[in-house]
């Protein structure tokens, strides 16, 4: 019975696999037991991955890493750097969601990779809200930029998307390098030990909701249900219904929509002054921005300065800015 056993095992394998099974499989009771070989060769596996971790890390600049939000964060930058040094890397293409909320675009990039038979599909995003591509009153960084050299919004506002793609399929190599090679989840200290200081980082991002410039966090409908009363966050969800009503203003009559979105089981409202947007219908995704999180007789209430509908496109392949 065991050898039958063993051969339904072995019958599934390749010839490298059965030669490997032959040496850490123990067949008792009809049970697959580990062997001691088997566990001083994982031992060894992490020993090696350690060495090159390591070795990953002596290819690095101390700038390298930015200190995001009190935590560590590998720069694009640092992330080729380590591919060049650790060899065996494989990054498939790249595929893209770009949502247009006006006058924004946020970009979505996923990317098949894998190291030394582990694969994961690695995530990278960004946003031309940020203050990099704006600047600070909207108007300068890169998309001043750009609106000096095409004189057109349309333009300035393409080259703008063809960045913000870059950065997303950067950031998103990033994270897939840091999570098959061990990096994901090391903290500072942990950094500390092999000769990185959090005073180096080549950065520093803090998130502080509701102050003026501050980026402001997007959360989902259970996650903006939590948030704290005074705090500022963008919401998104699924739009299931909207009512408009007039209340009276010291200007008058004035009108305000209260918005249901959904995200699963969770349900919130949105309340903003103004009539319906337009062309909203049940099923549609929508992103309220600048939702301030308040307090009426001992119940929340959000009050968003926006809401809009998101309008979605998947593309294929690496972007050109300047196609």
């Amino acid at each position: 019975m065991e050898n039958q056993t063993e051969q339904q095992i072995a019958g599934d394998l390749s010839n490298e696999a059965q030669a490997m099974a032959k040496k850490v499989t123990i067949i008792q009771n009809q049970e697959t037991m580990l062997t001691k070989e088997f566990v001083e060769q994982a031992g060894k596996q992490i020993e090696l991955r350690s060495k090159l971790l390591i070795l990953g890390l002596k290819a690095l600049k101390l700038h390298d890493f930015q200190d995001f939000d009190g935590k560590p964060y590998l720069e694009g930058e640092g992330a080729a750097r380590i591919m060049a040094v650790v060899r065996g890397f494989k990054v498939g293409e790249a595929k893209f969601v770009v949502e247009n909320i006006t006058p924004h675009y946020f970009v979505e990039c996923g990317i098949p990779m894998e190291f030394m038979g582990a694969t994961t599909v690695a995530i990278g995003d960004c946003s031309t809200a940020d203050g990099f591509f704006t600047g600070k009153e909207g108007n300068a960084g890169r998309y001043g930029k750009y609106m000096a050299q095409t004189g057109s919004e349309i333009m300035a506002a393409r080259l703008l998307l063809g960045d913000a793609k870059k950065k997303a399929r950067e950031n998103a190599i990033s994270r897939g390098v840091c999570e098959l090679l061990g990096l994901k989840g090391l903290s500072w200290d942990d950094l500390a030990l092999l000769g990185f200081t959090r005073g180096q980082a080549g950065a520093k991002i803090n998130f502080k909701q509701g102050s003026q410039g501050a980026e402001v966090k997007t959360l989902t409908v259970s996650e903006a249900l939590q948030a704290a009363r005074g705090s500022v966050v963008n919401i998104r969800g699924e739009a299931v219904d909207c009512k408009e009503r007039s209340v009276k203003t010291q200007k008058g009559m004035t009108s305000i929509t209260d918005y249901t979105l959904v995200d699963g089981p969770d349900k919130i409202k949105i309340s903003k002054w103004g009539n319906t947007i337009e062309g909203l219908r049940e099923g549609l995704t929508c992103f309220a921005e600048k939702v301030t999180v308040g307090e009426y007789q001992g119940n929340k209430q959000f009050l968003a300065a926006e809401i809009t509908i998101v309008e979605s496109e998947v593309t294929d392949g690496i972007p050109d800015a300047n196609a």
